[in-house]
């Protein structure tokens, strides 16, 4: 094992321990700073928790490329048992933030020894990737993407074998919707349920019905995902409840689709309610939009890979990521990379039992590199 890949795990496992919320990242920042500040990097804060940092080349061009990784944990107690497991209650990375840290620190540590391109590397440690809205958007208004010409990304999977990775352009992500119905009936006594307009009936109707935009309104060759996780109605066993409330998601890839799911479960809504005399109330909120890779730099990407790496162009997850922001700023990717564990159970991303495969750290430090580096050399 060469340094930069002992420098990658001992980086990563220092920062599984210390997982922080969104725009709470405080000891992961600091750690990150004096972690730069031993390469000969000075960083500098942004978007409250965020850093930027530069890393300059010979010269000959002022072509700039930017690695981001994110930063924050979720609030779930760790299960691992890892000797490095997290030392803060309650919050852990479970969904390999810390891995992607640890990757983007290595790569910049090789860079900087050897700094042998033109350019720039511009470093962006992005807090609040699982919180919507996300910290993508702060990061860029606060500057982050000024003077970028590329930008990539890359994501540990651990479902996806060690060893491989899933590279495509186009859509890889989803737009990530949510939204909320609250319908309102009539309550009433439980033993009487003619004299009411039953506000539970309704929303089972309706979570019934809204299962009927996938499977009848939607070509089956268009992904497209409509959840519904959560009811709230009634106080008791014996009143029928006048009000209740679903919570859901909505998974698509084209805004028009996008459009269209949102106009079906309105009017589904509507419609379901007033078969019963009640009414609904639609609330929809747009969340991360979709990961749409650039074709030129994928291209880039894969050409620098060179062959190394088994590479696929994998099937787009239905899962959000807001890194689609820098994507609708400058041209750039983003890139999966296998970490399932050689042994063992293989737990998915925001399980408290979450293992990766470290060797997937060279990988993708690797990748970072060559990209870096090849999207340099293209303007230099």
């Amino acid at each position: 094992m060469d340094k930069w890949n002992e420098l990658a795990i001992s980086f990563r496992r220092d920062l599984h321990q210390i997982p922080e919320l969104a725009f709470n990242e405080v000891k992961t920042q600091a750690y990150l700073v004096d972690a730069l500040r031993g390469m000969g990097i000075e960083a500098r804060t942004i978007a409250g928790t965020g850093l930027v940092a530069d890393i300059q080349g010979r010269t000959g061009t002022r072509r700039t490329v930017a690695l981001r990784a994110d930063m924050d944990g979720l609030p779930i107690a760790e299960e691992t048992g890892l000797e490095f497991s997290s030392r803060h209650p309650g919050v852990m990375h479970a969904c390999g933030h810390d891995g992607h840290m640890a990757m983007v620190l290595a790569a910049a540590a090789e860079l900087q020894a050897s700094r042998d391109f033109p350019g720039r590397v511009r470093l962006i440690f992005q807090p609040s990737e699982e919180q919507p809205p996300g910290g993508a958007p702060r990061m860029i208004s606060e500057g982050a993407l000024e003077g970028v010409d590329e930008i990539y990304g890359l994501h540990l999977w651990a479902p996806q074998a060690t060893g491989t990775v899933e590279l495509g352009d186009g859509p890889k992500m989803a737009n990530a919707d949510e939204f909320k119905l609250q319908i309102s009936g009539q309550g009433g006594h439980g033993s009487e349920p003619e004299a009411t307009k039953d506000a539970v009936l309704i929303a089972a109707m309706t979570v019934v019905n809204l299962q009927t935009i996938v499977s009848r309104m939607v070509p089956a060759t268009e992904p497209v995902v409509v959840s519904c996780g959560k009811i709230s109605a009634g106080t008791t066993f014996n009143i029928i409840a006048e009000r209740a409330e679903i919570l859901g998601t909505v998974r698509t890839y084209e805004a028009t689709m996008q459009a269209e799911v949102e106009a079906a479960i309105a009017h589904i809504a509507h419609t379901t309610a007033a078969l019963w005399g009640a009414t609904a109330e639609l609330t929809y909120w747009r969340g991360y939009p979709a990961v749409v890779n650039h074709a030129e730099a994928v291209q880039r990407w894969l050409d620098a890979l060179n062959a190394k790496l088994e590479v696929s162009s994998g099937r787009p997850k239905l899962g959000a990521e807001d890194f689609s922001y820098y994507l609708q700023h400058v041209p750039g990717a983003f890139m999966f990379v296998g970490a399932r564990p050689d042994e063992g159970p293989v737990y998915p991303q925001h399980s408290s039992h979450l293992r990766i495969n470290e060797r997937a750290l060279a990988i993708g430090r690797e990748a970072l590199v060559a990209v870096a580096r090849a999207s340099l050399e293209r303007a230099g």
